[in-house]
């Protein structure tokens, strides 16, 4: 796939998710997920929130600093694979537990497709850190993995509402966790940045 092809793939996968939720997990349930949504839809968008994040620094910095701007750009990319990585870990256990799908790919795709909204957010804040507030379009990302979970992840009815809530608590544990180890860790590299 070349380059353009695969930028036109993320731009209608992404209006698709974000525009019909309901239709977009019912589509991806029926026709099935790529094998490798995490490669091609994923990795690029965190590839794209660490250039977003290195741009907003190059453009909106006047004390422009390589090392500080680069380390930046990593610690957010970082952080978006290990809440990804971490997340799905510990949803699997909760999955099994609540007698869900028995697909691990499933669960896998729901994750990273619901970490769109999140993903854009960054891209914005990333870019243009004045709009901050903008950040607070992340929690769509929320709605979307409820109605992927309750679509896609084929767990009984009465377990299903316990099974979302406490996920979505895990989620927001394991996201705050990670961003502020990462952010504390970012602050001992770079002190007067930070």
């Amino acid at each position: 796939m070349d380059f353009k092809a695969q930028i036109n793939w993320l731009f209608q996968e992404s209006s698709a998710m974000i525009i019909a939720p309901k239709n977009f997990w019912k589509k991806k349930l029926v026709g099935g997920f790529p094998d490798s949504v995490v490669v091609t839809f994923f990795l690029p968008m965190v590839v794209l929130v660490g250039l977003s994040e290195f741009l907003g620094e190059v453009f909106w910095n006047r004390e422009f600093l390589w090392s500080y701007a680069v380390s930046k750009a990593l610690r957010e990319s970082l952080s978006y694979l290990l809440q990804y990585a971490v997340t799905v870990l510990i949803l699997g256990r909760l999955l099994s537990n609540f007698k869900g799908t028995e697909h691990k790919t499933t669960l896998n795709n729901v994750v990273a497709y619901s970490l769109l909204p999140f993903l854009l957010a960054s891209m914005i804040t990333g870019l243009f850190p004045a709009l901050y507030v903008l950040g607070i379009i992340g929690l769509y990302g929320f709605y979307l993995f409820i109605e992927g979970a309750q679509i896609c992840l084929e767990i009984p009815e009465n377990n299903q509402s316990r099974f979302i809530i406490l996920s979505i608590l895990l989620i927001v544990l394991i996201f705050g966790t990670i961003n502020v180890i990462s952010w504390k860790l970012f602050q001992v590299l770079f002190p007067y940045g930070a």
